[in-house]
């Protein structure tokens, strides 16, 4: 009998006390904004990737892409550009790790091989510069200087590092991301150009518990919203490959340069190729 109580007590304790935190007996107030308490982001957990062996891996091969924040599908990981209250851009959350909390560590090069401080950090995202104006009564020209900030509304593109393989012991197609990089348009202050300006790589299996605890937006059913992890987990986003790993250690800009279509009909080349590797695996 001793050994019954025990058992249940090892099993049971963790839920009444995960019970006793969350405390879903509560009623909602105006703070939580709804009719409902939310507990599920909170306790959200990220979903484990399958064990994969070195002898498994029959075929690999390793991709950069871009995701643009400009396409629709690429809205819920790009807005709200100002936190409310129960959701956050993706940036946003990125920043709150790295800098606030300080539980991601920041790297200056998708090899991860430079770690950068949150000084480093924090200089990338405000910075100081000093530009020519004009006085407009003399036309006097004088020195001035001018403070730019980083903000969620400058992230217009995302780099993903990832790597695609066949694992022949479950006989599936996966995929790895292994890290993620922000880029933001930035005004040059002295051309007038827009620039862009890679801020940081984030390794991507350290960062998904905490984008496993943040929501994005569903246009179709606000009860049914998807975290970030899960946005990334199926692939639920839009994005054009701009490198494959090759001798050359070249993108695809670096060898087709004078014509922006031409670029993306050749990441859709290298689509078809990793489509069509799977399919003549099998016979029918």
């Amino acid at each position: 009998m001793k050994r019954i109580f025990l058992f249940l007590a090892l099993v049971l304790g963790p839920v009444v006390s995960a019970q006793s935190v969350l405390d879903y007996d509560r009623e909602p107030n105006a703070q939580d904004d709804n009719f409902y308490i939310k507990h599920h982001y909170e306790t959200n957990r990220v979903i484990p990737y399958a064990k994969v062996r070195e002898a498994d891996v029959m075929w690999a091969k390793r991709y950069w892409q871009r995701l643009d924040m400009k396409q629709k599908l690429n809205h819920p990981l790009y807005y709200p550009i100002v936190p409310i209250q129960n959701r956050k851009s993706l940036f946003d959350v990125m920043i709150g790790a790295v800098v606030d909390e300080e539980r991601l560590t920041a790297y200056d090069d998708d090899e991860f091989k430079y770690q950068l401080t949150r000084q480093e950090v924090m200089d990338r995202i405000f910075s100081v510069d000093t530009i020519t104006d004009y006085d407009i009564n003399t036309n006097q020209a004088f020195q001035r200087l001018d403070t730019v900030a980083v903000q969620s509304a400058n992230i217009m593109e995302y780099l993903i590092k990832e790597d695609w393989f066949f694992d022949k012991k479950r006989s599936v197609m996966e995929v790895r991301i292994l890290g993620i990089c922000p880029v933001a348009y930035v005004e040059n202050r002295e051309s007038g150009n827009i620039e862009k300006q890679p801020m940081f790589w984030l390794w991507f299996p350290e960062l998904r518990p905490v984008i496993a605890n943040f929501e994005t937006f569903n246009r179709q059913n606000d009860a049914e919203r998807r975290s970030f992890d899960e946005v990334f987990h199926l692939r639920m986003f839009e994005s054009y490959i701009v490198e494959e790993s090759n001798v050359y250690d070249r993108t695809i800009y670096d060898y087709n340069q004078l014509n922006a279509l031409d670029q993306l009909l050749e990441a859709e080349r290298i689509k078809t190729q990793i489509r069509n590797f799977e399919l003549d695996l099998w016979e029918y």
